[in-house]
């Protein structure tokens, strides 16, 4: 399989490729969340901070989800909680296993598409999810 740092392993070329495109849209949306998320807190969009620290910390479970051989990797990501995804992960990498998911407010509403409208609208919840999103991906880069 392909990891985060480059290495390679025993994927097809296909399969790493198409991890470094998930990776690449995590980091993306990762650093589009952390960029909302610095602005002092009177000019900060919660809707922004909240969509993309989500969609970050997707994209990093689907990598690992992908990586792992997820049972339905071949879905869309859209078809995929991040419940699930955690669930499988976890018991491929420990410290996936650690990270309590539970804190997240919208568990059940994973924001992919443009037309959700589910949002935290307060600025700790925010940064709870970038903090799972910032933990998933200090694991996918490791």
């Amino acid at each position: 399989m392909a990891q985060a740092n480059g290495n390679e392993t025993h994927s097809s070329p296909g399969m790493q490729e198409e991890l470094k495109e998930i990776l690449r849209q995590a980091e993306v949306d990762f650093d589009r969340s952390e960029q909302e998320m610095y602005r002092p807190s009177t000019d900060v969009v919660l809707y922004s901070g909240c969509f993309f620290a989500r969609r970050a910390l997707h994209h990093y479970l689907y990598y690992c989800y992908k990586k792992f051989g997820g049972p339905d990797a071949d879905k869309s990501p859209h078809d995929l909680t991040i419940q699930e995804m955690a669930s499988f992960c976890a018991k491929h990498e420990n410290r996936i296993g650690k990270i309590d998911f539970d804190s997240m407010h919208c568990s059940r509403s994973d924001v992919l598409e443009e037309d959700e409208v589910f949002f935290c609208n307060d600025v700790d919840k925010v940064n709870s999810c970038k903090s799972l999103a910032e933990q998933m991906r200090q694991i996918v880069l490791s």
